[in-house]
Order: structure tokens, then C-alpha cells, then sequence
């Protein structure tokens, strides 16, 4: 009991120290230092893992692969990096821009906009490119030279898809005491 215990409080305070570095750990060099001192123990912790990852993406501009992590996020963590998505959606679309726009415009369609940018569906999309200068026709964007815009905060979006959905119809306190229970009964750990 005392080992199980041990483990879960190590992984409660690993996800909480996750959550709140996940924060920092987005823009900062300084916490990813601290986070690789940490014993080879807690490094080796799956939630993480998952966080050094999507740290990674996020500094190396793969927003790909950013959005396909945060899609996998548990509520808690998706919690701690939602105040990074607008802005991780704005890099990226910037990112489309500088490279489809010509002076005659390339379109991509808003679907994959969605997809790419774990968007909460084709109004939100619509809003985004709107809000930043983009031109549309229907149900595809189009990427103009010059037309690309970034006037102040990113527009908040809803981010169902990447926070709000993982609750599942739980309350708060239920998602929570289901990822504690899951730390501490998952597969090969004692009981």
C-alpha cells in the first residue's frame, strides 16, 4: 500500500508540476532545464514524456504534430496548455501563409484547416482566417501575398475538441480522481 501510495503521489505531483511547467515550458528554456535535472525516474514518466513532446513541436513550429499531441492530452494537462492554442493556431496559419501565398492565391479547403489546427468546426475556422486577412469562396480559404494580417490577440477559440470534450459529461472532480486512479491502478503497478 505504502509503494502504491508512493507512486501515485509521485505521479500527482509530476502531472501538477506537468500542468503548471507545460505553461512555462512553452516559451521557456529555463524550465525545460529544470524539468531534464529531474531524477531519471520522474523523467521517465509517461504524462512527462507526452509534455517534453509537445514542448518540442511547440518550439520547433511542427504544428502537426503539436495539435496531433494535444488531441491526445488528458483533461488536466489540455487545461494547462489552453492558454497556448490560440497562439499555436495563429504561428501555424501564419506558417500556410508564408508558404501558399502568391499573387493569384492558392486555396486550401477549411475542412483541413479544421483537421490541421484541431479547430472546433467550420465556423470557428472561418473566423480564424477572417480574423487574420484571409480571403474566402465557400468552403476553402484563400492564402493572397500580402493579405495575411495579426492585429492583436489571437481570437479566442472554443477548444472543445482539445479541452472541453475530455470531461466526457464528468464533472471536474470526477475527471480528476480518473486519471489519479488510473496512474495508481494501471497495468504492471502493484495494488
Amino acid at each position: 500500500m505504502v509503494k502504491v501510495f508512493s507512486h501515485s503521489v509521485g505521479c500527482l505531483f509530476v502531472l501538477l508540476t506537468i500542468s503548471f511547467a507545460l505553461q512555462k515550458l512553452l516559451r521557456s528554456v529555463e524550465a525545460l532545464q529544470e524539468v531534464l535535472q529531474l531524477p531519471a525516474t520522474l523523467r521517465a514518466c509517461p504524462p512527462l514524456q507526452t509534455a517534453l513532446a509537445v514542448d518540442a513541436a511547440f518550439r520547433e513550429g511542427n504544428h502537426a504534430r503539436l495539435f496531433r499531441l494535444l488531441r491526445t492530452l488528458p483533461f488536466l494537462q489540455s487545461c494547462a496548455v489552453q492558454g497556448h492554442i490560440g497562439s499555436a493556431r495563429r504561428k501555424a496559419l501564419a506558417r500556410l501563409s508564408r508558404a501558399l501565398s502568391t499573387p493569384k492565391g492558392q486555396t486550401l479547403p477549411l475542412d483541413f484547416i479544421v483537421h490541421l489546427l484541431a479547430l472546433d468546426g467550420l465556423h470557428e475556422a472561418q473566423d480564424l482566417c477572417r480574423a487574420h486577412g484571409l480571403t474566402l469562396d465557400k468552403d476553402r480559404v484563400i492564402f493572397l501575398r500580402g493579405r495575411y494580417s495579426e492585429e492583436g490577440l489571437p481570437p479566442p477559440g472554443t477548444c472543445h475538441l482539445l479541452v472541453g470534450s475530455k470531461l466526457q459529461g464528468h464533472t471536474l472532480e470526477e475527471v480528476v480522481m480518473a486519471e489519479e486512479d488510473r496512474e495508481i491502478h494501471r497495468p504492471g503497478s502493484p495494488a
